[in-house]
């Protein structure tokens, strides 16, 4: 059951959502830090326009039919991870049961996240699904937004491996905000669920969204995959924030001479583990070098495929 102080935390946040579109230009770590301030703090901090008369007028989100499960930072489900962001979500809501949710979310069930700038070449395409099939027949959750670059493939290798996916959204966790993502949103519903901070019927996701939803990211997963990401992209505030937390990053070797061939180099010498195979990242995720049961079948001989184209500290954000 959500709390009505995290739902009012909700509220807040969606209300201001408009004072935070206008904000430009957007430092991520500004954005970082006044997530974490109480709710007065946060509307005086975006500007929005009398912080008083938009607390006193607030209403409370509600769940619907498409969203009807919440975990709030005060529930025994909410992920313990999570927690261990300064500026830890209020609410989670979910598309799917809240059983569904607890198992997903269960510190028992391995969750790796992939991210990677947008314009992947064919290489990057192919071993992000391969990667992604062969972690999910082992058994582990994919963890990753529904957006142009690694993040949709991520989701389609996990899927076509019979697993699981969580799909961090930028909006109301029902919503697609891309059109021609709307049937793998679909299939991410089906067998494993879409979440978000940002309560029902939120829309539409504005760039603070998505960089928001970065530190969501980072912070479920246990290992963090990157797939060509250069320059100061999306995977980045994910890696750093992951960094902090502590997390394992991993990273797919590719050519010094592509865009993101230094950036890789970089993160390797500062002790990124080099991945290639599922086999790799498992042995990340278990350190003894475990394989997951379903590497040790065909599935890791199988044909090139073709890849589609497409505590306490987290109650400082939620005092009024």
């Amino acid at each position: 059951m959500v709390c009505s102080l995290c739902l009012r935390r909700s509220a807040v946040l969606a209300a201001a959502a408009p004072a935070l579109a206008r904000r430009s230009p957007l430092h991520e770590q500004w954005l970082l830090g006044v997530l974490g301030l109480p709710n007065e703090g946060l509307l005086r901090a975006v500007r929005a326009k009398d912080p008083h008369w938009i607390l006193r007028r607030l209403r409370l989100p509600e769940l619907t039919d498409s969203v009807p499960t919440a975990l709030c930072c005060h529930d025994a489900g909410y992920p313990r991870t999570l927690l261990q962001l300064p500026n830890a979500p209020a609410v989670l809501y979910a598309t799917c049961s809240a059983e569904r949710l607890r198992g997903l979310l269960s510190p028992a069930s391995p969750r790796v996240a992939i991210v990677g700038s947008r314009g992947l070449t064919p290489y990057a395409k192919e071993i992000t699904f391969t990667l992604t099939r062969d972690l999910a027949r082992a058994g582990v959750t994919v963890v990753s937004s529904v957006n142009e670059g690694p993040d949709g493939i991520a989701h389609e290798g996990a899927l076509d491996g019979g697993g699981r996916s969580i799909a961090v959204m930028a909006c109301s966790p029902e919503i697609s905000h891309l059109a021609w993502q709307a049937p793998l949103h679909q299939r991410i519903l089906a067998h494993g669920t879409a979440i978000s901070e940002f309560p029902p019927g939120f829309y539409e996701p504005q760039r603070w969204c998505f960089l928001a939803s970065r530190r969501i990211i980072a912070a479920l997963a246990d290992v963090i995959v990157i797939v060509e990401a250069g320059g100061f992209t999306n995977a980045a505030l994910t890696t750093k924030i992951a960094t902090e937390l502590g997390r394992d990053i991993a990273v797919v070797p590719t050519r010094f001479t592509d865009p993101s061939g230094n950036r890789i180099l970089w993160l390797l010498k500062d002790g990124a583990h080099p991945v290639a195979t599922a086999e790799d990242v498992l042995e990340v995720i278990h350190r003894a070098g475990l394989r997951g049961p379903a590497l040790h079948g065909p599935a890791l001989h199988d044909p090139p495929i073709s890849v589609p184209t497409i505590g306490e500290p987290a109650l400082q954000g939620v005092a009024a």
